[in-house]
């Protein structure tokens, strides 16, 4: 007589992210490498409160800006692994990832910042605030289009559609925006804030059809106890999570990078031209 191993309650009723995600991961083959930063949170608050103009300044503003010009400063970790080799992009785009509701449910999307390090911090809060209206009242045109892809095919069936459209987008370098296969989606490095779920520190899963290889999880801001000296005294900090695919470069690569992020997001006062956009001109990258 056979037995069920597990008590299985209703089929849960998958939204388009969801069925994307599962279509995605097989067994793991993880390059991942993560590193967290545990930074005092204050100035940085102060900094995009006294910056901010007409649009708020968050820290996911914060922490887009500043990775992007350390993407600026360090372009060799900002490539595309294609054909067994690495290729070097010529611009630093960020992806922010975005929660919205769906006839579903809660569901995940999000948008692409173009030259986000050439770009000042209220320019990308400016765009981010229209781009996130959009989403989230539906009349965003790359993700109804997603939607209209994804919703209608059964997960089995979209396996090997992600396969194809990876291999088309990144191995070939080839956009078809009218067949929605829109440039470059997700660029250089993706963003999540965590916090916004009121979670302190989460690891970010590399994604395998996005070709992206970094990742950076925005915690909440807490009250933690920090040694200043000889005393320990309350700050508020926050967490941010790094995970970054080896294959496209080793620990030392992204120590340099780690700790250009830190001296900047501790220190704003002290990059004005950084947060301003006018920061030098980004390295030469060679032809693809």
């Amino acid at each position: 007589m056979k037995k069920t191993n597990i008590d299985f309650g209703k089929k849960i009723e998958l939204t388009s992210y969801r069925k994307i995600s599962i279509a995605s991961w097989k067994h793991p083959r993880d390059p991942s490498i993560y590193a967290t930063l545990e930074l005092p949170v204050e100035s940085a608050l102060a900094f995009l409160e006294t910056t901010a103009d007409d649009t708020p300044l968050t820290l996911t503003h914060y922490v887009t800006k500043i990775i992007a010009h350390c993407l600026h400063r360090y372009p060799e970790i900002n490539s595309v692994l294609r054909w067994g080799n690495l290729y070097q992009r010529k611009e630093v785009d960020v992806f922010i990832t975005t929660l919205i509701k769906s006839n579903k449910g809660k569901d995940l999307s999000g948008f692409i910042i173009r030259n986000a390090d050439k770009r000042a911090i209220s320019e990308l809060a400016s765009f981010s605030k229209q781009r996130v209206d959009d989403l989230r009242r539906n009349r965003d045109p790359e993700h109804i289009k997603v939607q209209q892809v994804v919703d209608p095919l059964p997960t089995k069936l979209l396996m090997p559609i992600l396969l194809f459209k990876e291999f088309v987008q990144f191995t070939l370098n080839l956009s078809f925006p009218r067949l929605g296969l829109a440039k470059d989606t997700f660029g250089s490095v993706m963003i999540t804030n965590i916090g916004a779920l009121g979670i302190d520190n989460a690891f970010i899963p590399l994604s395998p059809y996005t070709r992206c290889p970094f990742f950076i999880g925005i915690g909440k801001p807490k009250l933690s106890a920090v040694v200043e000296g000889d005393q320990v005294v309350p700050r508020k900090t926050v967490t941010l999570s790094f995970t970054f695919d080896h294959r496209y470069g080793d620990g030392a690569h992204l120590s340099h990078t780690i700790r250009l992020f830190k001296k900047i997001f501790l220190n704003p006062e002290k990059y004005p031209e950084i947060f301003a956009g006018t920061s030098e001109k980004p390295t030469e990258a060679p032809s693809t």
